[in-house]
């Protein structure tokens, strides 16, 4: 088994709000080895992105807060170091696509600068060799007129070229570990597909590591080699992705499986989870699904099930799983 690049272990996030700490994260542990792609799947409000902006301590100007567990980076502890020592990790070892390019990218600057200050700034490049290191990766990700980009700002391009620049930024200095939140949400399926293909082969070709987050389990079973399911802020299942999708466990994965459209089957009406995630704010005793879950028990309600392991290398959440094994 390869080496883990990232551990994440029993990570607590929370907010403040109203002179209260809303806990987000409630224990959150999940691993990825060098080279893998690893997918974070779950309704919005499941924490996922809580869970990346927590990875690259991106609380600034908010009142977010780790409160326990560890993040190991490559063996080294993160959630202990300055905010200088972040800086240095952030864009050079750890990087992130964000959801939204247009919210992400500086609007008054040109998109060259914002290439070359990130190159200059981690690999020590002289202004005329981050120049041309930016004009390469900007070809590297599909943009054709790659020197006329360097001069227009962000307002000038289409989603799907923002997008790419993104990941130009995002893979500039061939990180470790690229966090990508939503990586082609509303771009159309033509772009979304060529934004795949790009992380894909930029994978092979520095052997990074992928933390995959989102929604469309289409893209999880293109993309992925293995997935972690979130609701309420834990983990209530990880799996091999051929596994999950041959023989999901957990009653909220079967549900988010379930509700996907298959081709050639007809019906009136698709398949659906009722109800909604929680609020933080007012979370349910026992397993957070439970009020939601056609197979809950009154066990359910009232105790938070341990984590079970459920094959080679899979864990789920569950009382179903009771007479197996724990793990952990």
């Amino acid at each position: 088994m390869a080496q883990s690049l990232l551990e994440v272990q029993q990570l607590e996030t929370s907010f403040q709000r109203d002179k209260q700490q809303i806990k987000i994260l409630r224990g959150v542990n999940f691993s990825i080895r060098k080279g893998e792609v690893l997918g974070l799947v779950g309704e919005s409000g499941s924490g996922k992105s809580i869970t990346s902006l927590s990875i690259m301590r991106l609380f600034h100007g908010t009142t977010g807060k780790i409160n326990n567990g560890s993040i190991k980076f490559d063996g080294q502890e993160l959630t202990t170091l300055s905010e200088k020592e972040m800086r240095k990790l952030r864009g050079k070892n750890l990087s992130m696509i964000f959801q939204e390019p247009m919210t992400s990218l500086n609007p008054v600057m040109k998109i060259g600068r914002q290439l070359t200050e990130v190159i200059q700034l981690h690999l020590g490049l002289s202004k005329k060799e981050s120049e041309l290191h930016a004009i390469d990766m900007l070809k590297k990700v599909g943009i054709g007129r790659a020197e006329e980009i360097m001069n227009e700002h962000p307002h000038q391009l289409s989603g799907g070229m923002r997008q790419r620049v993104m990941i130009a930024i995002a893979m500039a200095c061939h990180p470790s570990l690229l966090i990508a939140d939503e990586p082609t949400t509303a771009l159309d399926v033509t772009i979304q597909a060529q934004i795949l293909q790009l992380m894909r082969n930029l994978k092979d070709e520095n052997e990074t590591a992928i933390l995959l987050i989102t929604h469309d389990l289409g893209i999880v079973a293109e993309m992925c080699d293995r997935v972690v399911v979130m609701y309420a802020g834990e983990v209530v299942e990880e799996a091999s992705v051929f596994e999950l999708f041959a023989s999901p466990k957990h009653p909220y994965t079967q549900g988010l499986i379930a509700s996907v459209p298959k081709l050639g089957e007809k019906k009136e009406e698709l398949d659906s989870i009722k109800g909604q995630v929680p609020s933080p704010m007012n979370m349910p005793m026992g397993c957070k699904f439970a009020p939601r879950c056609d197979k809950s028990i009154e066990k359910c309600l009232k105790q938070e099930p341990p984590v079970y392991s459920v094959g080679s290398d899979a864990k789920c959440a569950c009382w179903l799983y009771e007479t197996k094994d724990v793990n952990g």
